[in-house]
């Protein structure tokens, strides 16, 4: 069904967002229970236009030690898993910022926004 290159990307992909979804899963666990995680460590925000710490270690640093991980054993397979991470992880954070620019930029103070006379 699969060969083995397609195998590894979409294991590495998987992995990623069972990652994220978990750290997602904690954050939302932890604000219903009445013990928001919002300003400790990974769930700190650096500015509103640009995701938080806890996306950039799943969608970009998991990524990267799958990467490492395979050069450093000469494994091929960790190198397909990284990329099929990255896949994940860059396309995750692309949205992630898109929306947040959105957002801020939806929200910007009066003086910040040019009126057309």
């Amino acid at each position: 069904m699969f060969d083995p290159t397609e195998k590894n990307l979409f294991i590495g992909a998987l992995s990623t967002g069972i990652i994220d979804l978990a750290l997602e899963g904690y954050w939302a666990y932890m604000n219903g229970s009445g013990k928001p995680v919002d300003g400790q460590f990974p769930y700190i925000m650096i500015h509103e236009a640009i995701p938080p710490v806890d996306d950039w270690i799943v969608c970009a640093g998991f990524p990267v030690l799958l990467y490492a991980l395979g050069k450093g054993m000469k494994k091929e397979s960790f190198v397909q898993m990284a990329k099929g991470g990255a896949v994940y992880g860059v396309s995750e954070l692309i949205g992630q910022t898109t929306y947040r620019v959105a957002k801020v930029s939806q929200t910007a103070p009066a003086r910040y926004i040019m009126v057309r006379r």
